[in-house]
């Protein structure tokens, strides 16, 4: 049962995680175009916090721990 709940969870939360996880390339992508942005590099650090903390919430520990490492 509980599995079943995880996987409704996710369901639930994955297009937005798929979005954050867009912008997250978009802003490193700007980033690498032009490294005297910083901000660009904050704005993907804080999109991928977001999918961590998303995924912690649903329980799913081994994607939350690698977006953890990403971080």
């Amino acid at each position: 049962m509980a599995d079943n709940r995880n996987f409704a969870a996710l369901d639930w939360l994955i297009h937005e995680i798929s979005e954050t996880l867009k912008e997250a390339r978009q802003a490193l992508e700007s980033y690498v175009e032009n490294p005297k942005d910083a901000a660009r590099i904050r704005f993907c650090l804080t999109h991928i916090h977001q999918v961590h903390g998303s995924l912690q919430m649903v329980e799913f520990y081994g994607a939350a721990m690698l977006a953890s490492e990403m971080e």
